[in-house]
């Protein structure tokens, strides 16, 4: 029976780099796989279809993603065995802290269409839901730095929180999910753990891939996790946010304030 490995994120739980570790080793894992990874997503614009799906909620938007999942699907040869392995973060929601109001509430339904798809397309299969999960504190934070980065974020990191508190956390959101596919295996695993293990959130992808002693050998690491930048230089971001800056120069100072903080981490090492 083919295997399928559909890989939904969470957000800022090491996705980045177990996608690292994918496109790193596609041709190992091609004769066994076909591989489905954001920039197909994206550039097909259906990552952005799930993504306004899980803002709305409407019958019409999680048709349009049903469709997008065919039509990526359909021209795909998967030969006679080739199985699947799928990862895409945006096919669980849009990002929670940009989506406070449903968080990651339209994950179930959005899973449930993409497997229904996965087996009308292939048949059936052995399939896997695999989501990687973060301690609720520490996933928290790092969403907080991720928006002050990339956002115009003003709210203290206590703020910040306390506006997501009612959000369930990513272990609640993997019980969620379960609950609405109880004949779907749902697998997690905690990104704390992974950065112990071999090709770290590559890990349970080198373990499913299952390939013989020789091809496992061939594997290669991810790139390496990027460390989040010290408390210091989030709350310059703060700061650069609050500012009276119009976007163009408050990007440019952002950027020029992590490569200097990343410059410091270089001369101290």
């Amino acid at each position: 029976m083919r295997r399928v490995l559909l890989h939904l994120g969470l957000h800022k739980t090491g996705t980045t780099v177990a996608q690292s570790f994918l496109y790193k080793n596609r041709q190992l894992i091609w004769p066994h796989f076909s591989l489905i990874l954001p920039y197909k997503t994206r550039k097909t614009g259906l990552a952005d279809i799930a993504t306004r799906h899980s803002v709305y909620r409407l019958n019409s938007t999680l048709a349009e993603f049903e469709t997008g999942v065919r039509a990526l699907l359909d021209p795909i040869d998967f030969g006679t065995r080739r199985g699947l392995i799928l990862s895409e973060e945006n096919f669980a929601g849009l990002r929670p802290s940009r989506n406070s109001a449903e968080g990651y509430g339209a994950t179930p339904e959005l899973a449930t269409t993409l497997v229904e798809r996965v087996t009308e397309r292939l048949g059936p299969v052995d399939l896997t839901i695999y989501l990687s999960l973060r301690q609720r504190e520490d996933w928290m934070r790092s969403l907080w730095a991720h928006d002050l980065r990339r956002t115009r974020l003003v709210q203290d990191y206590d703020e910040f929180r306390d506006a997501l508190n009612h959000l369930p956390s990513p272990k609640e959101t993997a019980d969620m999910l379960q609950d609405r596919l109880p004949l779907v295996k749902v697998q997690t695993e905690w990104m704390e753990d992974l950065r112990k293990r071999r090709f770290g959130p590559g890990a349970p992808f080198a373990a499913f891939l299952n390939l013989p002693r020789d091809k496992m050998f061939k594997l290669v690491a991810p790139e390496p996790h990027k460390a989040r930048p010290a408390d210091n230089v989030l709350l310059e971001l703060l700061e650069l946010n609050r500012s009276a800056l119009d976007d163009a120069a408050l990007m440019a100072q952002k950027k020029a304030l992590i490569k200097r903080a990343k410059d410091d981490l270089v001369s101290q090492s």
